[in-house]
């Protein structure tokens, strides 16, 4: 799917927007201290969830991040245990949420080599290695192996994954991208990227028809001393987890408390699995605005039609095109915009269904909001996307919503995603 994935470096933060290419399940078209050898988290047995939520229901924050220097940005843990294990187990706090893509992609250097992961292997037999790369020129590389990944009380078993910044594979990394590798969590601003999206799977049959689909590579020689484009069937290929549930599976709910225009320390909130299948996941509203095949929709702006938007966590602002909003003066601020004074837009978006959405927005001056060093969470940060047909609808858009993500092929009581709901 699409990836909504480019890094902006601030003083005090770091924006994770779109990927360069993407894909999507079905074939649709739509990622840290320095110190990477650190094990981070626990492990033992398989966590229960935390005491007083559903087993539904997974606490999510916005804070510094593990590097101390990132804003609106979505944290969960998750754990992961070597496939049909209840004791190999390792919990991974500072995770981004992110669901502007698919599947789960974890610092190889916080994860604990005791957990014994086993490699997926491509058709030849050799490592099935992962290349995700940004429009910023960074890019993500390393190898896919398989665990059982544990949200709250919910398991999805034997799912491929990434490690991302294996050492054992560093050094085919430029098969992947020229760019600035993410390979600590100094330059993810995170120990690893859980995707969840709209889709199943991060590619679908476009990887799994096509050699040379950029995303999937393999090893030439039981060496590894050179990689090649692979095709990866849709078993093989980085996974949403919900759909892999064994109940509470259609979709998920991301439920954050309003936001002072000031900005806030930090916040809590909460991801809730399932879309009507339990009290805490209903759909009150009527407001259901699906998306085309590669989980675009439309936003009017300013009398024009952005008709490749997306919703995403994963990016740390509201990102669109104005040539009437002032950005900031280069720097660590630029691509952020700078107005004189509060803005106050509206905005609306539109499914392929036609339904409407009417959003109003404010944009401030990101020079002012990032001028206090104790706020992470900036509703009204935005910036320049770099395309006029565009409105990314980052972490921003979900304070103060209940916001519902439909996965495709997946029926709930609001429709068959891919869809969204408020």
């Amino acid at each position: 799917m699409y990836w909504n994935n480019v890094f902006k470096s601030v003083v005090y933060a770091v924006v994770v927007i779109s990927l360069l290419t993407a894909c999507g399940g079905g074939g649709n078209a739509p990622a840290s201290s320095s110190a990477s050898g650190a094990t981070s988290g626990s492990s033992g047995s398989t966590p229960a969830p935390s005491v007083g939520l559903a087993s539904n229901v997974v606490t999510v924050t916005v804070d510094k991040g593990p590097a101390g220097n990132n804003v609106n940005r979505l944290y969960t843990d998750v754990t992961i245990c070597q496939a049909g294990s209840t004791t190999l187990c390792q919990t991974i706090d500072h995770v981004l949420v992110d669901t502007g893509s698919t599947g789960l992609r974890l610092l190889s250097g916080v994860v604990s080599p005791s957990l014994g992961l086993s490699n997926v292997v491509a058709a030849s037999g050799l490592p099935l290695l992962a290349c995700a790369r940004f429009v910023d020129n960074t890019f993500a590389w390393g190898p896919v192996v398989t665990a059982d990944i544990v949200l709250g009380g919910k398991t999805a078993a034997s799912v491929p994954i990434q490690m991302v910044a294996d050492p054992a594979f560093n050094g085919l990394a430029r098969t992947c991208s020229t760019g600035a590798v993410l390979d600590t969590v100094a330059t993810l601003g995170a120990k690893g990227i859980i995707g969840l999206g709209l889709f199943k799977e991060d590619c679908g049959a476009s990887c799994a028809n096509v050699t040379a689909n950029g995303i999937y590579f393999t090893c030439t020689t039981a060496a590894c001393t050179a990689a090649a484009g692979t095709r990866a069937t849709t078993g093989k290929q980085l996974k949403n987890p919900v759909p892999l549930f064994a109940s509470d599976n259609n979709g998920f709910l991301i439920d954050l408390p309003a936001v002072r225009s000031a900005g806030e320390v930090s916040l809590s909130g909460s991801l809730i699995f399932g879309i009507g299948t339990q009290s805490n996941n209903q759909v009150t509203s009527s407001r259901v605005l699906t998306t085309g095949a590669t989980g675009y929709f439309s936003t009017l702006l300013a009398g024009q039609s952005l008709n490749t938007s997306f919703i995403d966590t994963g990016s740390n602002g509201l990102y669109f095109d104005s040539s009437t909003i002032p950005v900031c003066n280069g720097g660590v601020n630029s691509g952020f915009y700078c107005p004189t004074s509060l803005l106050t837009l509206p905005a609306t978006q539109v499914g392929s269904n036609a339904v409407n959405n009417l959003v109003v927005f404010s944009v401030d001056n990101a020079t002012t909001l990032f001028a206090d060093p104790s706020k992470t969470v900036l509703p009204n940060l935005a910036g320049t996307i770099g395309n006029a047909r565009t409105f990314d609808w980052g972490l921003p858009f979900f304070y103060g919503r209940r916001v519902f993500t439909g996965i495709e092929g997946q029926p709930s009581a609001v429709g068959t995603g891919p869809l969204y709901a408020f």
